[in-house]
């Protein structure tokens, strides 16, 4: 190793002194290449930044570029959910108005049912009645119309009795021809006895007028047996016609009696109908409820859904506000972000920059929110959806049931009323029957009168007779008087009087003989006063029975006039719930229309909040993509600041 030679101190000194400056001189110009690096190395860093700057402010423009694309079609999905739910509400209100009307009908309808099957029960009751009373009325009449026969057969017997009595009033006759004759062989018997038969001569024409007297009289019981015998056709005419008038308005009666039945039977449809009526309408009625509570619960989640799609709207205004500010931050940062790459006052820019950063940050941040809230309003879209989606499934479901229900009522209503029609018509039939049955009662009872008059005519004649009768009897008492006086002359006329004797004997005879045929004339006419009291009697019992029997008639007719005026309310009744049910189906298929209507607009808002909540999404994620580029660009400014 080479040995160092210490040069001379004051060599030493200049050549420490020259190298020392040389030493500093290099130092100097390391240190200003190292600051020319580092500023080089600082200018490419502020480069780079700026470079990232500028592509982060880029990707943050297009970032809110789709985010505000998002906002729109948000929007778009927003004004589609708020006109749905729009028309829900309307709809809703619709269904609920239509459901009052169906509540309406049917509470009409129960009433209506209610009074109806009352009235139904009192026509039944009313029914029963008029029945009870017919029936009664056909034994009254069939009873009167018997013994009208029965009587008519009674006074048919007198024209026999007085038939007897002309039998035994020729008799008389006979008698009274034999007795002239035997008066005429007395005058003979007179003559030729000469003075001897001035008496024979006398009783003679005694006995002729007697007998003259006693064949007039005769006469006249065969004149008054004939018109006996002509009243007596008459008056059996006449009961035997009011009998036959009697047993017509018995076949009457019994027509009316079963048209009664079957009046009753009906009125039973009717009442059936009216009971079906009023469960029908009672389960419309609990069916309208359950609509009426799907409907409410339509019109609760349309309004939710309204509120919600306001908050809605309300929450993307403000996003879309928003999200214009952080287009127009975004623009600030690009013009920033250029800036920086030519700034000679980096500190400031990047400031600046680093400003702009927080406040784009801020504006995003509460745009986040904004879309926080959107999501949550979607939601309760979805969710008032599905609400509207149950409430229709249980409306339409009621719907289904009202429906069949007033058509069940309505074709309830629909039988009822032709039944009511009908039976209206066959009422006025039987109540104008019944007047004719009355009528015609009230003709046989003033028939009845009139025979019991015509009959008492007969009695007056047969009193009459009896007279006459009493008439023939002293006739006869005188005839044998003579009889007598004529057999006691013969007897002092001795031989001159015995052929007067044989005329006196039979003329006796002839009287005894007339005196037993007036004896039956009395008891025949006995007889026949006895009977036609009887007939008479028994004529007037049934005149006051018919009389009876047209009251219960006209009871009658009142039950029949009062069934009418109740049957009158029943048809009514029936015919406000046919047109209540009427107006009911056209409400249901109203409120059917609107609740379809909400469906629509449900599953359209279902849909629209699908895509409004997939858009929200997006919108969300976008607002983190440019929160992490805010938070980029904040840090890349941070490291400007750090750099300069």
């Amino acid at each position: 190793m080479a040995r160092l030679v210490a040069p001379d101190k004051p060599a030493i000194n200049g050549q420490s002194e020259a190298a020392s400056a040389s030493l500093a001189a290099q130092r100097e110009q390391a240190r200003d290449r190292a600051r020319e690096k580092a500023a080089a190395r600082t200018a490419a860093k502020r480069q780079q930044a700026a470079e990232r700057i500028a592509s982060a402010t880029a990707e943050l423009a297009a970032g809110v570029e789709e985010a505000t694309a998002a906002i729109q079609q948000l929007d778009k999905s927003v004004e589609l959910i708020a006109s749905g739910a729009q028309e829900s509400s309307s709809a809703a209100q619709s269904t609920l108005a239509a459901i009052e009307e169906i509540n309406a009908a049917a509470t009409q309808a129960v009433a209506a049912a209610q009074q109806s099957l009352r009235k139904v029960n009192a026509i039944q009751q009313l029914i029963g009645e008029a029945s009870t009373d017919i029936e009664s009325l056909i034994e009254g009449v069939s009873a009167s119309a018997k013994a009208n026969m029965e009587s008519a057969r009674l006074v048919a017997e007198l024209e026999r009795q007085s038939a007897e009595i002309g039998n035994i009033v020729e008799a008389v006759v006979r008698i009274a021809d034999q007795t002239n004759l035997l008066a005429l062989n007395a005058a003979i018997e007179a003559a030729r006895a000469g003075q001897h038969g001035k008496g024979f001569a006398v009783v003679a024409d005694e006995v002729r007028n007697l007998a003259e007297t006693s064949e007039k009289s005769a006469r006249d019981i065969r004149d008054l047996v004939e018109k006996i015998q002509a009243d007596v056709k008459v008056v059996v005419a006449d009961v035997e016609r009011a009998g036959k008038a009697a047993q017509e308005e018995v076949e009457k009666a019994r027509k009316i009696t079963e048209d009664l039945k079957r009046i009753n039977q009906d009125t039973r449809e009717v009442q059936r109908g009216c009971e079906e009526i009023n469960t029908g309408a009672k389960s419309a009625s609990e069916a309208a409820a359950s609509f009426q509570q799907g409907a409410q619960q339509i019109a609760t989640a349309a309004e939710e859904a309204a509120a919600a799609t306001e908050e809605c709207a309300q929450s993307t205004r403000e996003q879309a506000k928003g999200l214009a500010e952080i287009s127009k931050g975004a623009d600030e940062l690009q013009v920033m972000a250029e800036s920086l790459k030519t700034s000679t006052q980096v500190d400031k820019s990047s400031e600046e920059l680093a400003a702009a950063a927080e406040e784009l940050s801020a504006a995003i941040q509460e745009c986040n929110s904004a879309s926080q809230q959107i999501m949550t309003a979607i939601q309760q879209i979805a969710k008032g959806a599905q609400e509207q989606a149950a409430a229709v499934e249980q409306s339409n479901k009621a719907a289904k049931d009202i429906e069949a229900a007033a058509r069940a009522m309505q074709q309830r209503a629909e039988m009822s009323q032709a039944k009511c029609e009908a039976l209206q018509a066959l009422l006025e039939e039987n109540r104008k029957g019944v007047e004719a049955m009355i009528a015609g009662i009230n003709d046989a009872a003033a028939a009845s009168v009139k025979s019991a008059e015509n009959i008492k005519r007969l009695e007056e004649r047969t009193r009459l007779i009896d007279k006459i009768v009493d008439a023939i009897v002293n006739v006869t008492i005188q005839t044998n008087l003579l009889a007598v006086n004529g057999s006691i002359e013969a007897a002092r006329a001795g031989e001159y009087g015995r052929g007067f004797a044989v005329v006196a004997a039979d003329v006796r005879n002839l009287a005894g003989e007339s005196s037993e045929n007036a004896d039956k004339i009395k008891d025949l006419v006995r007889n026949i006063q006895q009977q036609i009291a009887r007939v008479a009697e028994d004529i007037e019992a049934s005149g006051r029975e018919a009389a009876g029997e047209v009251k219960k008639a006209q009871k009658c007719t009142a039950d029949l006039e009062r069934i009418a005026r109740d049957m009158q309310e029943v048809l009514k009744g029936v015919r406000d719930i046919k047109a209540g049910q009427d107006s009911a189906l056209a409400s249901i298929q109203n409120a059917v229309a609107a609740v379809q209507q909400v469906a629509k607009a449900a599953e359209q808002a279902a849909s629209a909040s699908e895509q409004c909540a997939a858009a929200a999404q997006q919108g969300a994620k976008g607002m983190q993509e440019l929160a992490s580029a805010v938070e980029e660009i904040s840090a890349l400014a941070d490291e400007l600041q750090n750099a300069a």
